[in-house]
């Protein structure tokens, strides 16, 4: 009986702290790179306290560079903006795309910011197109793998 009662106080400190963590909306989440269809995980990164990430690619029309940016509420993902610097095929031209907020010229970028969410994010990769998911000071070459189609997914609270 003695040993039973030594362990009690462990284990409601570790269930105090557990408690703690789901309270503060904190604790493991990933954002998880996945082949899509296939399920596979090839990857994942703890997201701590991180809220966004950034998606970046050089555009297949324009060749030029496309920056998308995303904030992570709980383990949905919402599109925030658009940035990139030449009009072309496939890039937002007004502020009543699908989301769309506002417009706005900020030195040589046109930026479209947006409340878009994203019920499920799949990345076509190319890796003529320099395919980037930029996490915090991580960056994660999308390109390392064959190129195929990747769904990007909120894993955890």
């Amino acid at each position: 009986m003695g040993r039973f009662l030594a362990g009690v106080p462990a284990i409601v400190l570790a269930a105090c702290i557990f408690t703690s963590a789901l309270a503060s909306g904190q604790g493991d989440r990933y954002l998880a790179v996945v082949q899509f269809p296939q399920g596979r995980e090839l990857t994942r990164t703890e997201l701590g306290e991180e809220t966004g990430f950034s998606l970046s690619f050089i555009h297949s029309v324009s060749r030029t560079p496309v920056t998308d940016i995303y904030r992570i509420q709980g383990t949905r993902i919402i599109q925030t903006q658009e940035r990139f610097r030449a009009h072309g095929a496939g890039l937002p031209s007004h502020p009543s795309e699908p989301g769309g907020l506002s417009w706005a010229k900020e030195g040589e970028e046109f930026v479209l910011n947006m409340e878009r969410p994203i019920p499920k994010l799949v990345v076509r990769t190319d890796k003529n197109y320099k395919n980037r998911l930029i996490l915090g000071s991580t960056t994660i070459n999308l390109n390392q793998w064959e190129d195929q189609a990747l769904l990007l997914r909120i894993v955890g609270n």
